[in-house]
């Protein structure tokens, strides 16, 4: 819990809170659980809008998604049996042979075969982490910046004092 009751105005509370934070980063940024979470975290695809909108639209909770292989290969956990996949569009290009009319270097025309290479997808499954099982995932454990806060009510009631703005927590809809 961060402790501003030791602070006189608005801006040594603010300088206490900041330099907590700042300190919390630095401590976050330089801890080997952190390279481990990045580690983790670099290894997930980054999935197109489409095939983020059909995950959505199939598994609107969906959080950490990976294709079967990657799941067993770099996160050592495994799709729980029974679990159906979400199906998202994988590119699949191919080479096609054409040919093609050119002039040689006389001006006749000639026929010339040249290979092409014709993007096309397929369909694919992934998973999100909700449906495996394992080793469980790295996480961030500095608490203050990860939402587990001791105290939560105190510090929100210090960070309201010392905002400029109004702070609140509102549902979105």
């Amino acid at each position: 819990m961060i402790d501003t009751s030791s602070a006189d105005t608005r801006q040594d509370k603010i300088k206490i809170i900041t330099d907590k934070l700042e300190n919390g980063v630095k401590n976050l940024l330089q801890s080997d659980k952190y390279k481990e979470y990045l580690s983790i975290m670099s290894k997930f695809h980054n999935y197109s809008f489409c095939n983020t909108v059909l995950i959505a639209t199939q598994k609107p909770d969906a959080t950490y998604v990976a294709g079967l292989q990657s799941w067993n290969k770099n996160f050592k956990r495994f799709v729980n049996k029974g679990e159906k996949g979400i199906v998202i569009l994988a590119p699949a290009p191919y080479k096609k042979k054409v040919e093609q009319k050119v002039l040689d270097e006389s001006g006749n025309e000639i026929t010339e075969t040249k290979t092409i290479k014709i993007q096309s997808f397929k369909p694919a499954y992934v998973y999100d982490i909700s449906q495996t099982h394992g080793e469980p995932l790295p996480s961030i454990s500095v608490n203050e910046l990860n939402g587990n806060v001791d105290n939560y009510g105190k510090l929100f009631k210090t960070i309201k004092e010392v905002s400029p703005v109004d702070v609140s927590f509102e549902k979105i809809s």
